[in-house]
């Protein structure tokens, strides 16, 4: 039966959902999302009392999103309320509220469980086994501590944007004296995580608002040609350089500052010097930005609940593309077998060194993609559906050289116009494209009618020649004649005539 879920996050700054369709083979996707700016974490009295208007504010944005919900047939709704709620003194009664007047049964989770859902959300959707994740909310921040993809240590510290905000002033320029009172302060707190230097040199994933505005600044600056945050890549000189001019702004300026939020700028500076702090303290080499926080991290909890295992996060988004896009699972993954088998068989040949694994994965799976837009040319249209199809366990590196592979896996000319990714992609990328390609070529013609009748093949490397040995069940004649006419582009790229028998 068809599901959908509503996740709802209620945090320091906004009010967040995202709603998610889950069909029978448990293949899902995002169908809408909505968010609310509400500053819930500054509407505190003297008495760490949620102030009324604060509260009227929530209960309004969640009653807009139970009609939402209701809208498109929602069967389950999993909401939860952070820092803010956490902290307040009358938070039991604003969840009584909200349950009362929207029917929402929202749960108040701990830092740590925060925390938890942070590092799910990363886990499962970044081919990265180490790092340092950080997590920046209006009321709290959280760490974890990422080793072989499990959450080793973790700690949610009570303080986050909208309350260093509050401590220090920091909506205009920073004075000499109140920038060493924040860079005091931050060390004191950091330091006092005992673990924190395990995560030396280790790779900082960011989550959360504060973060993706770090990224689009960045993005912006440089003319970034994806307009793709998640797995968006900083270095660490980068992030050091925006801090050192984010942080002599008047608000004006930050206001009008490209990529980053106008109901942000007069809390960011304080943000940005603690992600600014913890890169020096654990001498990060980059930061990565997620776009996957609490939420995602729910909805992960929510498919694990339902028996699905999680081992490869890349391959797990790739079924599910391809599940949402109605291909042919098993002929996408039976042109990924003997895609591989060519890379592998001919690697005294192609020279590759660099790790392609996944970008073989995501061309050779996907390589059908754009029928969906329309079946004439649909190699060149895969071009653009792979890069705009939100694939997890890709870097931006990985995305580009996938969808020019797969936009060459027909004999028709494919989008050969590099130029446009020359800062994410070099000479070396373009040739191993190029190589990748007439693989994936050779192994989409073996498999023509889609039926798996080459079950399997290998190589034969000779001086002047490669044999393709080919194991099938009858005599492929099409699909051999079909291979065949890669033939002078792999005697092109690899100096040998190619014989399949």
């Amino acid at each position: 039966m068809t599901q959908t879920l509503g996740i709802i996050d209620m945090g320091s700054n906004s009010v967040r959902l995202i709603l998610v369709r889950i069909e029978n083979d448990l293949s899902f996707r995002l169908i809408d999302e909505h968010k609310e700016s509400i500053r819930l974490g500054d509407g505190f009295n003297e008495n760490m009392m949620l102030i009324p208007s604060k509260v009227d504010a929530a209960v309004k944005t969640l009653s807009m999103f139970k009609r939402l919900c209701d809208a498109q047939n929602v069967t389950s709704i999993i909401a939860v309320a952070t820092a803010a709620v956490r902290k307040a003194k009358n938070g039991d009664q604003l969840i009584q509220r909200i349950l009362h007047e929207t029917n929402i049964d929202m749960k108040v989770i701990p830092g740590e469980e925060e925390a938890y859902l942070d590092f799910l959300a990363v886990s499962n959707s970044f081919s990265i086994n180490n790092a340092l994740i950080l997590d920046i909310g209006g009321g709290s921040f959280e760490l974890i501590l990422m080793k072989d993809r499990k959450a080793k240590q973790c700690v949610s510290i009570p303080f986050g944007s909208i309350d260093l905000a509050e401590k220090f002033n920091i909506a205009g320029p920073l004075t000499k004296d109140e920038e060493k009172k924040l860079e005091e302060f931050l060390e004191k707190h950091l330091k006092a995580i005992s673990w924190i230097k395990k995560a030396k040199g280790l790779p900082l994933i960011g989550v959360g608002g504060t973060m993706r505005n770090i990224g689009k600044m960045d993005m912006m600056r440089k003319k970034y040609p994806l307009d793709i945050i998640h797995s968006y890549q900083m270095a660490a000189e980068d992030l050091y350089s925006l801090y050192n001019k984010i942080k002599k702004l008047e608000l004006d300026e930050k206001k009008n500052f490209p990529g980053l939020s106008f109901d942000r700028a007069d809390i960011f500076t304080g943000s940005a010097g603690l992600v600014n702090s913890i890169m020096k303290m654990i001498d990060s080499p980059k930061l990565i930005i997620s776009g996957k926080g609490v939420r995602e991290g729910l909805f992960y909890q929510h498919l694990i609940s339902r028996n699905v295992v999680i081992n490869n996060p890349l391959i797990l988004s790739l079924e599910n593309t391809a599940k949402n896009m109605g291909l042919d699972l098993v002929h996408s993954f039976q042109i990924r077998k003997l895609t591989m088998r060519l890379f592998e068989d001919l690697k005294p040949l192609h020279n590759i060194k660099k790790d392609v694994k996944n970008i073989i994965d995501t061309a050779s799976i996907l390589h059908d993609s754009g029928v969906i837009i329309n079946y004439y040319n649909h190699h060149r249209n895969s071009f653009f559906v792979i890069l705009n199809s939100q694939i997890n366990g890709l870097s931006h590196r990985e995305l580009i050289m996938s969808a020019y592979i797969a936009s060459f896996h027909r004999k028709n000319k494919g989008y050969d116009d590099f130029s446009m990714y020359s800062d994410l992609i070099d000479e070396e990328d373009i040739q191993i494209i190029k190589k990748i390609s007439v693989m994936l070529r050779i192994a989409e013609s073996l498999d023509k009618s889609m039926s798996s009748v080459v079950s399997d093949l290998y190589c034969v490397i000779d001086e002047d020649k490669v044999m393709i040995k080919i194991l099938a069940t009858n005599y492929p004649e099409i699909e051999i004649n079909d291979a065949l006419t890669s033939y002078n582009l792999f005697k092109k790229l690899f100096d040998r005539a190619m014989i399949i028998s």
